[in-house]
């Protein structure tokens, strides 16, 4: 099931259906808007002989260049101990329709990631997974789909340019007095506009550290505000869109994307925006937050910083404290939610000094 491969090789899909013009589904969860995706890695032995025992559970990411995958996880499936390897390519594994006849991933421990988010995450499935073929991301209806075929030339007004400097999905922005090429970033859920030198830009006020991203090695703290003034994507426009700060690739990221369905065509270095509903300027909400710098530490939280505006002071938390549970749920494991509804507060069990406690902390809106 499993090979050591050179940077050469490379994946061919094969789409499991012959109805070559029809769409398919590929079976996802939807989990604070990323899309994890369910690969079943083929039957070999008595070891996993039950589907569900043989998934690994991708968060797939358009901002990711390569795939990886959680050694952990493939020793889970397979009782291979692959940890010393640097990739290892996965062969006869389907996602719904897509045969997955040879995927290269680099292996990456992914436990930081799966405390971050509150579920299980196996693996990172890049951008060039489904390179095959159209790939639709429909936040509206939670879904993935693949078809064959080929979009139009672009026209700035649903078809655009995706070409930039690799082979991930960028696209030209306007701002006020410049323009970007930004890279289109599922992976980042929870981020809004992200660029680089706010101090470039007009804001509605100065710039406030407003969180912190967990990238595969380090935490960022991020600066953050609101644009005073337009970020255009063709004919469609974001008053006031939140930004952050970032030192890296510059980001149009998920708290945008999730009010478009995106149809990306690889081939052709095109995608398809579609705004999911409404006219006029896209409704960007404030951010509601615990204000808090959260560091995973084994299968909990610890506060690693507690950013100005934050109520976590006055409710009993200080840095370095170990956060177990969220709202009573264990943080590992505390899952996606249902509830719709923006909550006003959020109870954290503390450990301290080999005492726990439960400890009710006030959301606070840092950028209004």
């Amino acid at each position: 099931m499993l090979k050591h491969i050179k940077p050469a090789l490379f994946l061919f899909f094969l789409p499991a259906s012959a109805a070559a013009q029809d769409v398919h589904v590929v079976p996802t969860e939807m989990c604070r808007d990323y899309f994890f995706v369910p690969v079943v890695m083929a039957e070999r032995d008595d070891r996993a002989p039950d589907e569900a025992g043989r998934t690994l559970w991708f968060l797939f990411d358009t901002g990711a260049a390569v795939s990886h995958v959680d050694p952990d996880a493939i020793e889970r499936i397979t009782g291979r101990d692959v940890s010393g390897n640097r990739r290892i390519s996965i062969v006869d594994a389907h996602a719904g329709p897509v045969s997955f006849n040879r995927l290269p991933a680099r292996v990456s421990e992914l436990d930081h990631l799966s405390v971050a988010l509150g579920r299980e995450i196996d693996g990172i499935l890049g951008f060039t997974a489904f390179e095959d073929f159209l790939l639709t991301l429909d936040y509206g209806a939670e879904e993935m789909r693949i078809e064959s075929g080929t979009l139009p030339r672009p026209d700035n007004e649903t078809i655009f340019n995706a070409s930039g400097p690799d082979d991930r999905p960028w696209v030209r922005l306007r701002l006020p007095g410049r323009s970007r090429r930004v890279l289109i970033d599922s992976g980042a859920a929870a981020t809004p506009l992200a660029l680089n030198r706010l101090d470039r830009y007009p804001l509605t006020a100065e710039a406030r550290a407003i969180g912190a991203s967990i990238r595969f090695r380090h935490i960022e703290y991020r600066q953050g505000g609101r644009l005073d003034g337009e970020a255009r994507l063709g004919d469609f426009v974001f008053e006031q869109p939140l930004v952050e700060e970032v030192p890296g690739t510059e980001l149009f990221g998920g708290m945008l994307m999730r009010h478009f369905v995106w149809t990306f065509d690889q081939d052709n270095e095109r995608m398809r925006i579609e705004r999911i509903e409404g006219d006029g300027p896209v409704p960007l909400e404030a951010e509601v937050t615990h204000g808090l710098a959260l560091r995973p530490v084994g299968d909990h939280l610890q506060i690693d910083h507690i950013l100005d505006g934050s109520r976590a002071g006055e409710a009993g938390l200080q840095v370095g404290d170990i956060i177990t549970h969220l709202d009573g749920l264990p943080v590992r494991g505390r899952g996606c939610g249902t509830d719709d509804e923006t909550p006003d507060s959020v109870v954290m069990t503390r450990l301290r000094d080999d005492e726990s406690e439960d400890v009710v902390l006030p959301l606070v809106t840092l950028v209004d």
